[in-house]
């Protein structure tokens, strides 16, 4: 019996390590429900902060981690292939505009201050200027998913004074699946990206400033 244990165990365990190398999460094509509708012109841009990406230790692309049997990590990207901050940017945009909104994205480098973020939001010549800043974003997935983030969100009129604020921060278990975890996470993080949008545009502040 502990013999036949022990063969079950180290087939897992091949297998886990297979299905960890390769993972991609899909950002791109996620459509948000929100609240506030208008014809405002809104300009978005997504400001990635974290740290991991900052220091060079990890791409733009990068998304979270898939763990191989033994727990150890495999880098998730995006299936775009652009940066995570592009993905947030379009889905935000795209989602604004099937209120009624005039989007124009801004698409920014991490390596940018916070001040020449705005400065590249003012350009675009809108009414409203969206901000959201990534500190940190990422899934972590063994056996369970978990998303851990610390995202901000603001809004400036034309001229970069502060109308609205919101911030969420957290570690959610997203639950998991013994048998193939790659594809329960593929399943489970594209919707809670979609709650955190909905999250963080449907607050009251965020979608008075909006209209």
């Amino acid at each position: 019996m502990r013999k036949a244990n022990l063969i079950w165990l180290i087939i897992l365990v091949v297998f886990l390590a297979g299905c960890a190398v390769g993972n991609k999460h899909a950002y791109h094509n996620v459509d948000a429900n929100i609240a506030a509708a208008g014809t405002t012109k809104v300009a978005v841009a997504t400001h990635d902060q974290r740290n991991y990406v900052k220091n060079g230790d990890k791409e733009p692309d990068f998304v979270g981690l898939q763990r191989g049997g033994f727990g150890n990590p495999f880098d998730i990207t995006t299936v775009s292939g652009n940066a995570l901050a592009q993905d947030f940017t379009e889905a935000i945009c795209r989602s604004l505009a099937s209120k009624g909104f005039h989007t124009t994205p801004v698409i920014v480098n991490y390596s940018e201050t916070s001040y020449t973020v705005q400065a590249d939001l003012k350009k675009a010549g809108a009414n409203r200027l969206l901000l959201l800043t990534l500190n940190e974003w990422k899934s972590d997935t063994y056996t369970n998913t978990a998303l851990i983030y610390n995202v901000n969100l603001e809004v400036f009129d034309e001229n970069g004074n502060t109308i609205a604020q919101n911030s969420i921060t957290g570690r959610d278990d997203l639950g998991g699946s013994v048998m193939n975890p790659p594809a329960h996470a593929k399943k489970v993080i594209p919707v809670a990206f979609k709650e955190k949008i909905e999250s963080l545009l449907n607050y009251k502040d965020i979608s008075e400033a909006l209209e």
